[in-house]
């Protein structure tokens, strides 16, 4: 049997990693959606014993099944758990603290959670541990779980929810499903879902996202990264390459190769190209390489010149271009506008000579001025080179 104390450390160094990797996806936005999503973010650590059959599951919400675990020999007394929420929150160092939590966890039930959540309330809401907890919760109780988020002064609806879609994926989705369009829209309830089904199930997933592109939602796209994230997580880019292959196409499709693309050309660029390179042409496959070539110029910009060179002349190397320019542009920009210059369709050309414009404005605004006058870009080109340099981003 492993030790306890080593599959607590591992636990909580899963969750430490969980919490770095949303963090860098959605940014320090302290607003909106971003909030919502990394609120709804958390460590597939949380592993929960099985109780005493159904007795401790919500009547009425129903969590899902877990997997196969092994129930604890007792579960402890609402006596214990207190002591060890005391232990958590006055704790002398990140380790303990860690080992009291990861027990809370394992002892939590339907019946003791709320006692459990008021010992954590002095918790910051964008804590791992808040999350971390309602997730656990919402794994467990489902429906009675989210529900009680309604009514709390807290923000705990979007993690909560996420544990019940992970948990069990259908009950979860047809709970969503049956809200009205307005509360569809609620930050908290769309992207809760969306994390918890990607947690285990990237097809429902997928579904899922679909069916807010239908409805018009406009965080679709993005929620195709959410489940790319997932499936990269499990350590072989293939399944996500598969993944991708098999969103159907039109947008949703283009967000997922996109994401994928990026993510395996982080690691390997020419196995990214390579990969793109067997797709069928359509923007699916350009955005892809975008990306890609985005990724290799920052690694190995004389390697990605020499492929954009055997590249025939298509939409596909237009596209290629954008990237490698988009990345090479703050490092080289004479040589990123003379790679823009020899994009084949026009309006794309001059699209990606604005933006190495910019990047060389932004860089050099004497040279980039002089350049500009002998450019040959039209007069509303060369406006939209000047205009808001101070906002471009890299």
């Amino acid at each position: 049997m492993k030790s306890p104390l080593l599959i607590h450390a591992v636990w909580g160094v899963v969750a430490l990693v969980s919490f770095v990797l949303g963090s860098q996806f959605f940014g320090s936005s302290a607003s909106g959606d971003e909030e919502v999503a990394s609120q709804a973010r958390n460590s597939q650590s949380v592993r929960l014993s099985s109780r005493d059959g159904d007795s401790s599951r919500s009547e009425s919400g129903g969590g899902g099944n877990m997997g196969d675990r092994s129930a604890p020999e007792k579960v402890m007394s609402n006596a214990d758990l207190l002591a060890l929420a005391d232990q958590f929150n006055k704790g002398k160092g990140p380790i303990e603290r860690r080992l009291a939590f990861s027990k809370i966890l394992e002892n939590l039930t339907v019946e003791n959670a709320q006692l459990m959540r008021e010992q954590l309330l002095n918790l910051s809401e964008r804590s791992d541990e808040w999350r971390e907890f309602h997730y656990a919760w919402g794994a467990l109780a489902g429906q009675d779980a989210v529900l009680l988020g309604r009514d709390s002064e807290e923000r705990d609806m979007a993690a909560t929810l996420a544990g019940w879609a992970s948990a069990d994926p259908a009950s979860a989705v047809a709970w969503f499903n049956s809200l009205s369009d307005k509360e569809k829209g609620d930050n908290d309830l769309k992207w809760g879902t969306a994390f918890g089904l990607a947690d285990t199930d990237p097809s429902a997933a997928t579904d899922f996202a679909a069916a807010r592109l239908a409805a018009g939602d406009r965080d679709a796209g993005r929620m195709m990264d959410v489940v790319a994230r997932r499936l990269f997580q499990s350590g072989d880019p293939t399944e996500a390459m598969r993944w991708s292959e098999n969103v159907p196409a039109g947008e949703l499709q283009e967000s997922a190769i996109r994401r994928v693309a990026e993510e395996v050309a982080e690691k390997d660029a020419p196995t990214a190209v390579s990969w793109l390179t067997t797709l069928p042409e359509g923007k699916a496959q350009e955005r892809g390489l975008d990306r890609a070539f985005s990724e290799w110029a920052q690694d190995d910009p004389v390697a990605a010149a020499k492929e954009l060179n055997t590249m025939s002349v298509s939409p596909a190397r237009d596209a290629a271009i954008n990237g490698y320019v988009s990345r090479l542009a703050w490092e080289d920009p004479v040589t990123a506008l003379e790679w823009a210059g020899s994009v084949n369709d026009p309006q794309a050309r001059e699209r990606t000579m604005v933006e190495a414009g910019r990047a060389y404005m932004r860089k050099d605004g004497d040279a980039a001025t002089a350049w500009l006058a002998t450019s040959g870009l039209s007069e509303a080109a060369q406006k939209r080179v000047t205009e808001r340099r101070g906002r471009d981003r890299r």
